[in-house]
């Protein structure tokens, strides 16, 4: 399984929301090319990079610090956050980010439609942020303030042209209790042949074995490695 640790931006700093409330966040690091520079020397060399500052507000406003990052040698990014047009994501491309994270726009009328006729599947990564409601998951957009009503088995059923989907159990991430086992089994039993993304709730290498054991290929890591709850040394090892 692949591990890509997370650097989320919040005026040009590193930083954790809990359960994506922007009132509860915690900053790291004030040097993101730093943060960077430390999961590099410890072969980590592919980063998921979340503008928080564009998700709540639909503008890319840590563009210049994503620039910076992709100077840095032997690293690359997946960068989503404040994507909400065409052109945004195409300038993704154009500075070199590898994989393109889309949120909120995937429910943009006509927008899917543009992102298929102007980029490989594998340049994309669909973002399904999710609260469970009477056991049932549904998608949240805007910073993960609106519910969309839109069921994730539904969505991911009706965008069969996609492979990378992002799933994060808003009411896990952050708070360090797990990642969310049952429903990640769930996607995986009715879509085996998608690339599941698991995030949030990761807090131990217990927790990065049950995805391995379910046949998650890639996690996203956060919280658990800035508060040094799992070491960068550990999450080296072949999971």
């Amino acid at each position: 399984m692949i591990i890509i640790p997370a650097i989320d931006l919040k005026n040009g700093c590193c930083v954790r929301l809990l359960r994506g409330d922007f009132d509860n966040l915690t900053k790291y690091n004030n040097d993101p090319i730093n943060q960077a520079n430390i999961f590099l020397e410890n072969n980590f060399n592919y980063l998921h990079v979340v503008d928080l500052d564009g998700a709540q507000t639909g503008k890319q406003l840590n563009i210049s610090v994503i620039k910076e990052l992709l100077q840095i040698p032997n690293l690359s990014l997946q960068v989503g956050g404040g994507i909400r047009k065409i052109r945004d994501a195409l300038e993704m491309l154009e500075i070199g980010v590898s994989r393109i994270i889309i949120g909120t726009s995937i429910f943009s009328e006509g927008f899917l439609d543009g992102i298929r006729k102007n980029f490989d599947a594998d340049q994309i990564v669909l973002a399904l942020d999710f609260n469970e409601i009477e056991g049932t998951p549904y998608i949240y957009t805007h910073g993960w303030k609106d519910n969309s009503n839109v069921n994730l088995y539904d969505f991911i059923s009706d965008n069969s042209f996609f492979n990378n989907f992002l799933a994060t159990d808003i009411s896990l991430d952050g708070v360090m209790k797990g990642p969310s086992i049952n429903t990640y089994q769930k996607i995986l039993n009715m879509f085996p042949s998608i690339n599941l993304i698991a995030s949030g709730g990761i807090t131990s290498i217990d927790d990065v074995i049950k995805l391995k054991q379910i046949n998650i290929k890639e996690s996203i890591v956060g919280k658990a490695i800035y508060e040094k709850k799992i070491s960068l040394s550990e999450l080296r090892n072949d999971y």
